[in-house]
């Protein structure tokens, strides 16, 4: 589904690259997991794959097409919600549609269906001030499917809730995308949350970035929390946390 060839990138302020002929893979319903040091360049990477940066040298394809010639394949949810405060919530989520210029008909179905499958429904009238860190969040998820997009890039979403919120929102999150099939890119800081999410785990240890190292995690779905005290799994946790720490040291 998406496809980097050999992509040079670097902002124009900077006298360094970001990347360094990038080339990688991520096949069509995969969930993987982006790891990696604070700066060394996981945001840019979504930027790349959003076009919002499109001064690189290489190739990006989507479906096998340069995204160069594309819109509307991917969507981007942030680690904050950036709900608008004077929107209710259903309002805030029919945002992509009002953008696509879809019909008030149209909209006002599919806000139903979306806000009843996240459990929302009963807070539509309401305001982001209304509603708890892990409900913004999950109308922020909500807001990211009513895009459309094929793709959906999730940059740490969950960081800044408290650890119970965070342990249900990944769990909700894990049945979201086995129903809706979406491909998701996902980023955090956090090795737990990716080895319970993730079917593939990309690391990034050097800059610029000429390559993830990939790891396969071997646990089924659906997933437990059980699944992350076995003993592959928590050698593999401590293999990329040792890799993480020996990046920020060079």
């Amino acid at each position: 589904m998406l496809k980097f060839k050999d992509v040079t990138f670097k902002y124009a302020s900077d006298d360094f690259y970001m990347t360094d002929k990038l080339s990688f893979s991520v096949e069509k319903g995969e969930f993987i997991s982006l790891i990696g040091a604070s700066g060394c360049g996981k945001s840019t990477i979504f930027r790349l794959i959003n076009g919002l940066e499109k001064d690189y040298s290489g190739d990006i394809f989507f479906n096998w097409e340069n995204i160069k010639n594309m819109k509307n394949y991917s969507a981007y949810m942030p680690q904050r919600d950036l709900l608008y405060p004077w929107r209710t919530i259903e309002k805030n989520i029919c945002l992509p549609m009002e953008i696509q210029k879809k019909s008030k008909i149209e909209m006002a179905q599919r806000a139903e269906e979306m806000l009843k499958e996240v459990g929302l429904w009963d807070y539509k009238d309401k305001f982001p001030r209304d509603l708890s860190g892990g409900m913004r969040q999950r109308a922020s998820f909500a807001r990211t499917l009513m895009s459309g997009a094929k793709l959906l890039l999730l940059d740490e979403p969950f960081s800044a809730l408290d650890s119970i919120t965070r342990i249900g929102l990944q769990e909700w999150l894990l049945d979201e995308w086995r129903k809706h099939k979406k491909t998701v890119l996902f980023v955090t800081h956090d090795v737990e949350e990716a080895l319970f999410l993730s079917q593939k785990v990309f690391i990034i240890t050097e800059r610029p970035i000429s390559h993830f190292e990939e790891y396969n995690i071997p646990l089924d779905y659906p997933r437990n929390r059980e699944g992350l005290k076995r003993p592959d799994i928590v050698s593999l946790k401590e293999e990329l946390i040792k890799k993480l720490r020996r990046d920020e040291q060079k």
